[in-house]
C-alpha cells in the first residue's frame, strides 16, 4: 500500500500542477472525478487491466466512456490504463483533493460525538478549531454512542480524542 501510495501522490502532484498551471483547480478536480468514477465499475476496472485483451483494445474500452471529459483528464487516463495502475484512480483523487485544500488554505477535520450534533453546535466547533488552527477549516461530524461523551477529532494524522470511553480507558490503566 504504501508503494501504490507513494506513486499515487506522484500521479496526484502532476495532474494538479498541470490544473494549477491551467488555472482551474476545481473543474479539473471534477474532470478527475469522473474518471475515477467511470473507470472505478468493476466489470470496468477488471476489463481495463486483463491481459488477456490487447492493450489497443483496454484504452479503446477506457477512452469509451470517457466521452465529454477534458484532454487532460483523458490523457491521465490513457496512462494509467496502459501502465495497469487505473486501481489508483481513487486514490489520486483522494491525494489532489488533500492538494487542493493545501493550496486553498482549508483544514479537514472529521469530528465525532456520542450524540448528534445540530448545526449551531457544528458551527461552534468548526470556529473553534479554526480559531485555534489559523485555518479555514472544514468539518464532517458523525456521531458514535461508543464513545459515551466529549468528541474524537481528527486533523489529518493528529488526534484530539477527548471523549469519555478514553478518560475511562485511561483511569482503569492507572487503577490497575
Amino acid at each position: 500500500m504504501a508503494a501504490a501510495s507513494s506513486v499515487a501522490r506522484r500521479y496526484a502532484a502532476a495532474y494538479f500542477d498541470l490544473a494549477k498551471e491551467a488555472g482551474d483547480i476545481a473543474a479539473w478536480r471534477d474532470e478527475l472525478a469522473a474518471v475515477a468514477e467511470a473507470l472505478s465499475a468493476d466489470e470496468v476496472a477488471e476489463a481495463v487491466i486483463n491481459p488477456k485483451l490487447p492493450l489497443a483494445e483496454r484504452t479503446r474500452l477506457g477512452l469509451q466512456l470517457l466521452d465529454g471529459v477534458a484532454e487532460p483528464a483523458r490523457n491521465l487516463a490513457r496512462l494509467l490504463i496502459e501502465r495497469r495502475r487505473s486501481a489508483l484512480l481513487r486514490e489520486i483523487l483522494t491525494h489532489y483533493d488533500s492538494l487542493a485544500d493545501q493550496e486553498a488554505g482549508v483544514v479537514r477535520a472529521e469530528v465525532t460525538a456520542a450524540v448528534p450534533v445540530d448545526r449551531k453546535l457544528e458551527h461552534a466547533i468548526t470556529e473553534a478549531l479554526a480559531s485555534r488552527l489559523g485555518r479555514s477549516v472544514e468539518t464532517t461530524v458523525r456521531s458514535d454512542p461508543a464513545i459515551v461523551g466529549g468528541l474524537v477529532i481528527r486533523i489529518g494524522d493528529r488526534v484530539i480524542d477527548d471523549s469519555v470511553r478514553t478518560h475511562l480507558q485511561q483511569l482503569q490503566a492507572a487503577l490497575a
